[in-house]
């Protein structure tokens, strides 16, 4: 009797070891991938996809929200502590301020020699690849393109006698509009051609500078605001700020602005073309979409704003397999012709935008194809050269100066000296 219960104790000893063993495997074999996010619209896809991407690698993606005014900092001190930092960030692709020229003093590492090697990155366009360049080193994957579209009130246009489509240049596009903001009321224009930011390189003037090939920065990411071509670019549009065309862009009240005619233009990325639904749905005016008008004869027929990447913190484990989850997630085509489906974001990778997805009838305007066009564009997305100083030197630097040039306290050449040398300061 007593051997017996000997043995099933030593059986019940062994059972439990080789459950222990069993299970210790299983959770060894199961790699935590932790990825930080700004973006709730992006991690909505990351977790309908999660369980896709953790049976693919065989990996438990952990999803994290951080909030955006919060994660330069957060990250940083995560890393600077050496603890609880995450192996892949999703982050902005213009007001980065992770990345750096330097490896060594960047938040995350180059990718290199992974993209050098990889079919799917070929098929990324450059110009998108060249906001996450820094010192000649690919610091991050793009999530999206956005590319820029000019989308106008084709009745208003034509009620004055413009043919929109037929317009070539910015330069034709703001004679036309004298037309178009001649009509008055208490003083002011009853229709405006464009909306802008008053505060300087931001929303329209943003998204046609990327147009001009008026760098601000050099290929080594040293400033050069007083440059011929950023000169001749800020007086121009300063110029057209004074005009009376243009209306400050009101983000709260856009959608309103375009159905009751007050806003007969603006140029947009994909994610704001939907301000417009309102106002196409009611009939009242006919809208319609195109290129953007050129800055200069054979310059780019479209720009960018706005988006996110993804890279791989500095210090995370397992580089290669990290490299490989981030690649899936970003760039697997049926998951991409998912997502513009069901966000209208065009994905930045060429091989899907053939797909009959992309060549829909879109009854807002007309039965354009958008996102037909919108492909079209980002096959010609103009690069920038960015570097470790550029939003500051331009969120800081430059539109400081720039309210100043708009209120004719400075003339455009000083207050461009002046942004240079406070831009010059930030270099390391």
């Amino acid at each position: 009797m007593l051997s017996m219960l000997r043995r099933n104790t030593v059986s019940m000893v062994v059972l439990v070891l080789v459950i222990g063993l069993l299970s210790g495997v299983g959770l060894a074999a199961k790699q935590k991938v932790t990825l930080w996010s700004f973006a709730p619209n992006n991690i909505m896809e990351w977790e309908a996809r999660k369980a896709d991407i953790d049976k693919k690698f065989d990996i438990d993606l952990v999803i994290e929200e951080v909030p955006e005014n919060a994660f330069v900092q957060t990250l940083q001190a995560a890393m600077m502590d050496g603890t609880n930092f995450p192996d892949i960030i999703e982050w902005r692709i213009e007001q980065n301020q992770i990345l750096d020229a330097d490896p060594k003093r960047s938040l995350v590492i180059p990718l290199d020699k992974y993209v050098s090697k990889s079919d799917a990155f070929k098929k990324v366009p450059a110009g998108r690849v060249a906001w996450t360049t820094y010192g000649g080193h690919v610091y991050g994957l793009p999530h999206d393109v956005h590319p820029v579209v000019l989308l106008y009130n084709d009745t208003l246009w034509k009620s004055v006698g413009v043919d929109m489509a037929k317009i070539e240049t910015w330069d034709e596009f703001f004679v036309a509009a004298q037309k178009l903001t001649a009509t008055k009321k208490d003083g002011k224009p009853v229709h405006y051609a464009l909306p802008y930011d008053g505060g300087g390189l931001g929303a329209t003037m943003w998204m046609i500078w990327q147009q001009t090939g008026a760098e601000v920065l050099d290929k080594d990411g040293k400033p050069i605001f007083t440059n011929p071509e950023f000169t001749s670019f800020t007086k121009w549009w300063v110029d057209k700020v004074k005009s009376g065309m243009l209306v400050s862009w009101d983000w709260g009240n856009f959608g309103a602005l375009l159905a009751d005619g007050t806003l007969a233009a603006y140029t947009t990325p994909d994610w704001y073309i939907n301000q417009v639904d309102a106002a196409a749905a009611e009939g009242k005016y006919q809208f319609r979409v195109r290129d953007l008008p050129l800055y200069k004869k054979g310059g780019p027929r479209t720009s960018s704003w706005g988006g996110s990447f993804m890279a791989i913190t500095r210090g995370s484990k397992k580089q290669d397999l990290l490299y490989k989850v981030m690649e899936y997630m970003q760039y697997d085509e049926p998951s991409l012709t998912s997502r513009y489906v069901d966000s209208q974001m065009v994905p930045p990778f060429s091989s899907v935008w053939n797909d009959p997805a992309f060549k829909q009838a879109d009854p807002r305007f007309g039965g354009q194809k958008l996102g037909e066009l919108q492909t079209e564009l980002a096959a010609e997305m103009p690069g920038v050269n960015s570097g470790d100083i550029f939003w500051d030197a331009v969120s800081t630097d430059f539109n400081t100066q720039f309210t100043e040039m708009v209120a004719g306290r400075v003339t455009v050449e000083e207050g461009l000296k002046r942004a240079q040398d406070a831009a010059l300061k930030r270099l390391k």
